[in-house]
């Protein structure tokens, strides 16, 4: 176990050098000039030139890339942003906590729901349950997020004269109101992600209920709810928990439209304002850090396999 965890930290470091390379390069790929931006906003340079030195844009690339990757692994320092001047380690930890509990609300929506549809009709195949199911998991596939979130936000003030107030209220001052503003988005990108996993715990648990052991079970005068729940399940949940572990950068790159949309001051908001900007320290930074959680929440996933399968050993 401790060999594999640490070849696959070992893996990870040239995976996140990798990250860092094209996300500083894209960043530079991109059109406009984020000194100029400034200038025209008033920026604390008098000139463009003078922005531009100060910002150390006029150095080359390779340099920047080396300064900023350089405090970033020898001093923990991520840097500050071109327009604020704050440190953006701050202020990703001050914004994390409104995208994790996003992302736990989606993530427990989605597997809530993905779960329990795909039991039902892995367990009622064929049946009106088992194709009503099927439907839903289609149109959940289906459905972009961005555009579901959309007409939450819109319709209501078309066809019924009211704009909901999105206004965010942290967990800690008032946990219900934080809840109400909080449900909604999580249930609009949850239900668009539990498509996957619906389709992935029924295939998974049919075939494990054809299985050797569980008709052994069945012989043996077992309840239906018994060698569902407590000997097919568990099993079948291997496939289930991969599939999560692949959507979770999708779980956090999502909510950067979510947050958006909804104008929830996490992350995704701070990323995309940033990206707008061309806030390149902001931009990589946050793009690096989010791989390295990926990688780790990986990891974690995968010695959770051999908790739901004792068959499973790493070696």
């Amino acid at each position: 176990m401790k060999r594999y965890v640490l070849r696959r930290v070992a893996l990870a470091i040239p995976t996140l050098f990798l990250v860092s390379v094209i996300v500083f390069a894209m960043m530079r790929l991109m059109p406009g000039d984020v000194a100029t931006r400034m200038v025209e906003g008033h920026a604390y340079a008098p000139t463009l030139a003078a922005l531009r030195h100060d910002l150390g844009l006029d150095r080359p690339a390779y340099v920047q890339y080396g300064e900023w990757i350089g405090g970033i692994v020898l001093r923990g320092d991520f840097g500050n942003s071109y327009w604020t001047r704050q440190p953006i380690l701050d202020e990703f930890v001050r914004r994390f906590p409104v995208t994790l509990e996003l992302a736990a609300l989606t993530i427990f929506v989605s597997v809530v729901i993905g779960i329990f549809v795909g039991i039902v009709s892995a367990v009622r195949q064929d049946t009106a349950s088992d194709y009503i199911g099927r439907i839903l998991a289609i149109l959940a596939l289906s459905v972009p997020y961005f555009g579901l979130a959309v007409l939450v936000v819109v319709l209501p003030s078309i066809y019924f004269k009211w704009t909901p107030v999105w206004t965010y209220i942290p967990i800690t001052r008032d946990p219900l109101e934080n809840l109400k503003i909080m449900i909604v988005p999580a249930l609009v990108f949850g239900v668009t992600r539990a498509g996957p996993i619906m389709r992935i715990m029924r295939s998974s648990l049919l075939d494990v209920l054809r299985q050797e052991y569980i008709r052994t079970a069945w012989s043996k005068g077992l309840s239906e709810r018994t060698i569902v729940l407590r000997h097919a399940l568990k099993n079948a949940m291997i496939p289930v928990i991969s599939l999560i572990g692949l959507q979770t950068p999708l779980y956090i790159g999502g909510s950067v439209i979510i947050e958006a949309i909804f104008r929830l001051p996490g992350v995704g908001l701070f990323f995309f304002e940033a990206l707008t900007k061309l806030d390149y320290p902001v931009v990589q930074s946050v793009n690096l850090i989010i791989a390295a959680m990926v990688v780790g929440l990986n990891l974690l996933i995968d010695l959770s396999y051999a908790v739901l399968d004792p068959r499973i050993r790493y070696r």
